[in-house]
């Protein structure tokens, strides 16, 4: 049983670290469409209205959601290399590594939007508690087996 389940929490570390990667690239790329729920929220007008309405902060909050999208690609590359190298052989300092990255990532994300109240059942929501769902079972499932002492 517990083979079965380091196979699993890795396939679904990879699994998530690749989801990361996905999302931050989506971040990067199509901030306009994703993650502008709270630009409205607190502004009362879309992203797009006020970019073409000459908005400076509407530009300098694009510029902000791109850095934390960078953010994010960074880490999940970290990830992918952590899954890869060390998780992947059992190692416990890749435990902890990938228990530390993934709950800052997936908690502040999580909390960002429950701290500034826009937490609805929006894509941009979604993709956060995909994300979160995904590391909680990677890195609980073989957390007896790895963390277990060897000797």
């Amino acid at each position: 049983m517990d083979t079965k389940c380091v196979k699993i929490g890795k396939v679904l570390m990879m699994t998530q670290a690749v989801y990361a990667l996905v999302v931050s690239l989506l971040w990067i790329t199509i901030t306009e469409v994703m993650f502008v729920s709270i630009f409205k929220g607190y502004t009362g007008q879309s992203i797009s209205e006020a970019i073409a309405s000459g908005s400076k902060a509407a530009e300098l909050w694009l510029i902000t959601q791109r850095l934390v999208g960078i953010g994010l690609l960074t880490i999940s590359i970290l990830m992918i290399f952590v899954t890869k190298n060390g998780y992947e052989k059992n190692a416990r300092w890749s435990w902890f590594a990938l228990l530390i990255a993934g709950t800052v990532t997936w908690l502040s994300l999580i909390g960002y939007k429950v701290a500034t109240g826009y937490f609805d059942p929006s894509l941009s929501s979604m993709t956060f508690i995909i994300g979160a769902i995904l590391f909680i079972l990677a890195i609980t499932m073989p957390a007896k087996s790895i963390l277990a002492k060897k000797g």
